[in-house]
This record gives C-alpha cells, structure tokens and sequence, in this order.
C-alpha cells in the first residue's frame, strides 16, 4: 500500500479549515512548546459509562461530529486535533483535550457553561419525570467475636414523580451487589416499592419547584441565602447540593447554581474522584467540619453532572440505632444519576408495596 497516496486520499474528504477552525488548534500546539507537558489521564468516555440502549442520559450528550481542522506536520510527526466532546459545542469547553482544570472555580465554570448547551426538562400534564440512580450505601454488621464489619451495598433506585400535583408518586429500589462479609440476606430484599399517596396539602413535583427558581446566578445565590438563613459558606453549599441533583431536569438552573458554588469559600478541586457507577470524574468538595468532604462529581471530559458522595476523611463514630460504630477513612456514601426522561404513567406497582404521604 502507498500510505502517502492513502494519506492524500484522507485529507482529500476533510473541508478546508478556517481561520477560525484552526484558531484553538494552534493555541494548544503552541502552548505545548511554551511550558512542559502536563500528564493527561484518560480519553474520551467509554461505552460502558453511558446509560444502557433505550435511556436517555440525565444530562444528554450532544453528538458532535469531527470538528475543525486537523494540522499535520510529518516532519516533526506532530499531529494536532480538535475534537467536539459531548456536552459541549465544537468551540464549547470540552471542545479541545488539554490540562483538566486547575482548580475548583474553573471547573464549575466550565460545568456551568456545559449545562447552559442542554434543553430544559418540561413535563406535559399527565407525565412522570422518570430518574434512575445508582446508589452507594454503607452496611454495618458484628461478626461472632462482635466486631464491626464494613459491606459496601450498590442500591439501584428509581423514581416516578407526576408532573401534576395531587398524583401519586413512585419509588424503587433494589439492591444489586455488595462487597464485604455481609450475607447477602442482610443485603438483599428484593424490589421494594414505596407509594407516595396525595396528602392534605400535596407537595409540589420537583420540576414544580425548580421552575420557581430564577436562572440568574446573583438571585438564585440571595434565594439560597433567605432559606438556609445565613450566608455561611457550608450551610449554602449543603442547600445547594440537593437542588443541584434535582435540577437534573433543569439545567439551566444547574448552571446558575455551578456558578454559585464556584463564589464560596472553602471549595476545592478533587482530580480523580469516583462517583457510585463507577465512572471516574473531577469533583468539587468541601469539608464538612466532622470528618467527611461531600463532593458534586462532573465528567472529566465534557462536564457534565455525574453525581454526588461523601467521603470519610478520618475514621470517625457514627451512631446506629443500637450500637456505635467507626466508619473507616475513605469509606464513601453517594448516588450516581444514570438516566431521566419522561414517561407517560406509573408502571405496575408491587401489591405489597408501603405506602406514605406525599410531603409538603
């Protein structure tokens, strides 16, 4: 074979860049020979970190082609590349592999502008915001000598939310492995299905609730503030970590709230965090002040939110109904957001399913 001829016929198909097209491409090449090398982990997301065929992504990826230009120089056997990663535009920030971000803020920013390219979420009447979840959950056990023992259970839990007040709503969860010396009887239950059931004074869904929420990062930090009661770093940032697992449904809320995270004090940036499936990520964290860092888990590519934990940063007491127990260093809690879209009506419920009322 002529690879020069076959070379030819490549570069033949690919459009003529632009100035533009090769504006970033020449950025990264030259800021190669401007300073050394920084290591770099990992490629582009594998087929195992997506949602099984037939879910849609909680945040999902824009397919983006071969973008730009591709510079070549043989002689020096520099090949430069710029790629579309999903979640972002071809000029977007995870347009270009380069250095992850150097810290916290940077990589909030960039996750609030991944967020900024994904449609918002809008149930029509009748349907159900349908969420599944990957949960990571801590089992304490005494073997025969009455020592503790440590069981890491991986929970699959979905959810049912109507998108109109006064229906019922559904939760489901399963407990598929564990690892540690648990039997698997104290593990695993089966399906356990819970029923939400309209009460006096029905809660309102959560893409309800969100859409109350203004998208202005200043207002949302002051709504943030007159609910928690305080501007107190931690206590916003605890606020925030639960409307930002909500607001998977709504992201251009989860950018406002990125970029409220990014002004707080005491953040940091976690290079190589793991969210419950697995899937490795950068996170941004903060001490909780009594042993754990709770962190929000993005793609190390394409920004998106994966998850959430929390991490034991000592080995610290944690009180059981019955007894205390030390929870060790780096044992981690948390919950990885797989899939969300909307369904049209409850499946079939479990005829032993509890049954509760919804909160308000």
């Amino acid at each position: 074979m002529d690879e020069m001829a076959e070379l030819a016929r490549l570069w033949a198909e690919v459009p003529e860049a632009t100035e533009r097209d090769l504006a970033g491409s020449r950025a990264v090449l030259a800021s190669r020979f401007d300073r050394p090398r920084r290591g770099w982990r990992g490629a582009l997301a594998s087929r195992s970190d997506r949602p099984r065929r037939g879910w849609r992504e909680a945040l999902p990826v824009r397919r983006v082609a071969l973008a730009g230009a591709i510079a070549v120089t043989l002689t020096a056997g520099v090949l430069v590349a710029e790629v579309g990663l999903g979640g972002s535009g071809p000029h977007g920030p995870g347009s270009l592999i380069g250095a992850p971000p150097a810290d916290a803020k940077t990589l909030l920013s960039l996750a609030a502008r991944a967020a900024t390219d994904q449609p918002d979420m809008v149930p029509a009447r009748g349907e159900y915001v349908h969420t599944r979840r990957l949960a990571q959950q801590s089992l304490y056990t005494e073997d025969e000598a009455g020592r503790t023992q440590y069981t890491k259970v991986l929970v699959n839990e979905e959810r049912w939310e109507a998108a109109d007040v006064g229906k019922p709503w559904l939760s489901r969860e399963q407990a598929v492995s564990a690892i540690g010396p648990a039997p698997r009887t104290s593990w695993d239950h089966g399906t356990e299905d819970t029923v939400y059931e309209p009460a006096t004074c029905p809660g309102r869904p959560a893409y309800a609730r969100l859409g109350a929420w203004p998208t202005d990062p200043a207002q949302v930090r002051a709504k943030l503030v007159a609910e928690t009661g305080g501007e107190e770093p931690l206590r916003v940032w605890s606020a925030l970590q639960g409307l930002v697992a909500e607001s998977v449904v709504r992201p251009s809320l989860s950018a406002a709230l990125y970029q409220v995270a990014a002004g707080l004090d005491g953040i940091v940036l976690v290079p190589d965090a793991v969210d419950a499936a697995g899937r490795p990520g950068l996170a941004v964290a903060m001490d909780e002040g009594d042993g754990t860092r709770s962190e929000l888990i993005f793609d190390r590519h394409t920004y998106r939110y994966l998850g959430e934990r929390t991490v034991n940063t000592r080995d610290r007491k944690v009180r059981l109904p019955n007894r205390e127990v030390t929870a060790r260093k780096g044992a981690a809690n948390g919950t990885a957001v797989l899939a969300v879209d909307l369904v049209p009506a409850l499946p079939e419920v479990s005829p032993d399913a509890s049954r509760m009322e919804i909160p308000c």
